[in-house]
């Protein structure tokens, strides 16, 4: 192709101007392409009917490290104690950090102590005390776990055994 040849070629639109160009309005119909890779076709299809699962929130509580608070929890499915509570905690799941405190009664089915717990505790399923948790009470567990470091100062009671209902012998 010589210097003449590109002169007198016709201009091709340049890609701006194609893309100024008025676009068909979205309608309620189409269906909306998820942002992809290009070269993997987006189905066309009918999408699927799928059920609807409601699930219940999670209540969670979390204390914050360099918080103090005197109370009551209950009804909750995990509390996580890094400041200090004073009071009784009844929940699924509790957690105290490393930092955490707790002086009161605690009601749950597992319990995990990286801080300091003082008071009554029972805990339904599992006790797990980290090498810096510290336990001081009365105590009654179903499976307890300390790991090497761990303290466990009071009364211990195994709920293993136990029978459920406390109307039958």
């Amino acid at each position: 192709m010589n210097l003449k040849d590109v002169l007198t070629k016709r201009p091709q639109p340049a890609p701006e101007a194609v893309l100024n160009q008025p676009q068909p309005s979205p309608s309620l119909n189409n269906h909306i392409k998820p942002y992809a890779d290009p070269s993997r076709p987006v189905s066309t299809s009918e999408p699927e009917k799928r059920a609807f699962v409601t699930r219940q929130a999670e209540r969670v509580v979390t204390i914050g490290e360099n918080v103090i608070l005197k109370g009551d929890i209950s009804d909750c499915d995990k509390a996580e104690i890094q400041g200090k509570f004073e009071g009784t905690i009844n929940a699924n799941s509790i957690y105290v950090a490393e930092n955490g405190i707790i002086k009161g009664d605690i009601e749950c089915d597992e319990l995990s102590v990286s801080g300091s717990v003082e008071g009554k505790v029972t805990s339904r399923k599992t006790l797990d005390i980290a090498s810096s948790g510290k336990v001081v009470g009365e105590i009654a567990y179903e499976k307890l776990l300390v790991t090497s470091g761990g303290i466990v100062l009071g009364t211990l009671e195994n709920q293993t055994d136990k029978p459920q209902n406390p109307d039958i012998g």
